[in-house]
């Protein structure tokens, strides 16, 4: 499951006699149990479920667009194979989706690491094309500017939500991914003086992450992190041209500050926790509120209190609210 960042081609491809596919695109069967045996770990499908009630129908008015989660899109001007096979095959599927209900604009929603995802799919769209096809845009737990526990994982590893894999045993796979660059905090976001790890003798903010991926041993990202990330996160992200309903939990402790006693990131670190749901940062998850607004047109931001990253997905409460918002829309 690892990927290789081939510096000379500027891209990210599998691992050399490995091939991967994503199954069911256009189908909300991607989201449904991956697992028969294991129903309890696919949370989206209760969502999917949410949907059906009211109506909607798989391969009639519903659609889904399951990407390879390892792999994200680049800034224009660099290649990103992968990244631009799906956005060529997610403009069909919407223009798809649109033909087959009496050329009806679409309801776009995402989860998590999907909105960023979508609002690079629909900036890069001709402004004519988003305003005919998409009614508005719905990110559910957005990581607008990352998140701190980016950092931690690029030490500590990732399990997936996996509690029978060592953390640890998944770090290097973890760190060959383009997506573990893209969810590192940004200055847009947290700014450049704000410390979101701390050892014996340096503080990191956002604007230090570069220096960050140094100290961890993990130098080979710098490049790009400043190449293909930077260039997406670092500054003000761009209206999507679209409605805009942006629902997030907040009220949940989130690690907001990584705090290492010495200078040995092999150390077990403490963290000091602050507001978002549990996985996404408040800053992160607000930080286009400010901009989107000021814009004007139709942009609505729905905080569900105490409400975790997952709990938006599958509790009833949020599933209210989220249901209410897509069918306004529709």
């Amino acid at each position: 499951m690892s990927s290789v960042y081939d510096p000379a081609a500027d891209d990210y491809s599998n691992v050399p006699g490995v091939e991967t596919r994503v199954p069911f695109f256009g189908s909300t069967q991607a989201f449904r149990y991956p697992d028969p045996d294991r129903k309890n770990f696919s949370y989206m499908s209760t969502f999917i479920e949410r949907l059906e009630k009211m109506g909607y129908r798989d391969g009639e008015t519903m659609f889904g667009a399951p990407y390879d989660f390892r792999y994200a899109v680049a800034p224009v001007g660099h290649p990103s194979r992968v990244g631009d096979a799906f956005f060529r095959a997610l403009k069909g599927l919407v223009e798809r989706a649109s033909g087959l209900n009496g050329g009806m604009p679409v309801v776009i929603a995402t989860y998590s690491a999907g909105g960023p995802l979508a609002h690079q799919f629909l900036v890069r769209q001709p402004l004519a094309w988003r305003q005919r096809f998409v009614r508005r845009f719905v990110p559910i737990a957005a990581p607008w500017g990352g998140i701190v526990l980016g950092m931690l994982t690029l030490v500590s590893g990732n399990n997936m939500g996996l509690p029978f894999v060592e953390p640890r045993a998944l770090l290097r796979q973890g760190r060959s991914l383009q997506s573990s660059l893209w969810i590192l905090p940004s200055p847009a976001a947290f700014g450049t003086a704000t410390p979101l790890a701390t050892t014996k003798s340096r503080n990191y903010s956002a604007g230090d992450v570069a220096d960050y991926l140094v100290a961890i041993g993990f130098g080979e990202a710098v490049r790009p992190y400043k190449s293909r990330v930077l260039p997406l996160f670092g500054g003000e992200l761009p209206h999507p041209g679209v409605p805009v309903t942006s629902v997030i939990g907040v009220g949940v402790g989130t690690t907001e500050r990584i705090v290492y006693p010495g200078d040995d990131f092999d150390a077990t670190p403490s963290v000091v926790a602050g507001d978002g749901d549990g996985v996404v940062n408040l800053a992160s998850a607000m930080a286009v509120e400010t901009p989107w607004s000021r814009r004007g047109g139709d942009f609505r931001m729905v905080k569900v209190l105490n409400m975790s990253h997952n709990a938006l997905v599958v509790d009833d409460r949020a599933l209210e609210i989220i249901m209410r918002e897509i069918q306004r829309a529709d």
